[in-house]
């Protein structure tokens, strides 16, 4: 979205900048700004450093980014890496590289592909990963698919539709189950319908729920329907 009056930073090179209110940011060298920084689009092909909170309306990382602040966008893709120091506020994330987030991440839509990592909660209204990731607080979304690449973990699920499977069987897929476990560790699930494979959880509550192969559960609370791999363990089981 074209910003009329507002004027484009360019980086090439090694460039200290101010933050300020601009059109578009360019970071393709290596750029530290210092500051906050408003715009419409944000692009790093290269390394940038922002002191700082970023608004902005699309942001695309296929370099390294390292911000100090928030972040509040509508729409943020990262093939790189990033890492931010604060809350993270975005309409739509997809991470195909990897992301930290030291806060917080609020998200209508989460695609992962890659590697993120959240030390506080995530809130999403669907949350789709087929990669790792590290949530150390609640993940709460309306639908959760997770495609299982490697050791997953989070404290807490919440959501209506929670799906966990095992990723397929390719020849990558094959080789890499002798190095990893794909297992994902939680301590409690909760949710209205749940599928579960290759899941570690202290309790899980729900109507509809299956235990599908390669699962550690101690406590299962359904209310409708539980069905249960004979390759999985479950101490304790009720209906409620």
């Amino acid at each position: 979205m074209k910003q009329e009056n507002r004027p484009d930073l360019i980086i090439h090179g090694s460039v200290n900048a101010s933050g300020g209110v601009y059109n578009e940011v360019s970071v393709h060298g290596f750029g530290k700004i210092q500051g906050n920084v408003e715009c419409a689009d944000l692009y790093c092909a290269g390394h940038a450093t922002i002191s700082g909170d970023v608004q902005a309306t699309f942001a695309k990382v296929e370099g390294n980014a390292s911000i100090s602040g928030k972040v509040g966008m509508e729409t943020m893709e990262i093939y790189g890496q990033a890492d931010v120091n604060g809350d993270v506020d975005v309409s739509k994330l997809r991470v195909d590289g990897s992301a930290k987030v030291h806060g917080s991440l609020a998200s209508e839509e989460v695609k992962l592909r890659g590697f993120l990592k959240v030390t506080g909660d995530c809130e999403a209204e669907e949350f789709k990963a087929d990669g790792v990731f590290s949530i150390g607080g609640l993940l709460n979304a309306g639908h959760i698919e997770i495609l299982l690449h490697g050791n997953c973990g989070v404290r807490e699920i919440g959501g209506e539709r929670i799906e966990v499977r095992k990723s397929g069987s390719g020849k990558l897929n094959k080789l890499l189950k002798h190095i990893f476990n794909n297992t994902l560790s939680v301590d409690s699930i909760e949710g209205d319908e749940i599928y579960l494979e290759y899941t570690r959880a202290k309790v899980v509550r729900g109507n509809s729920v299956e235990i599908g192969p390669g699962c550690e559960i101690d406590l299962v609370e359904y209310t409708g329907d539980f069905r249960k791999d004979i390759s999985s363990q479950v101490k304790e089981h009720k209906q409620c």
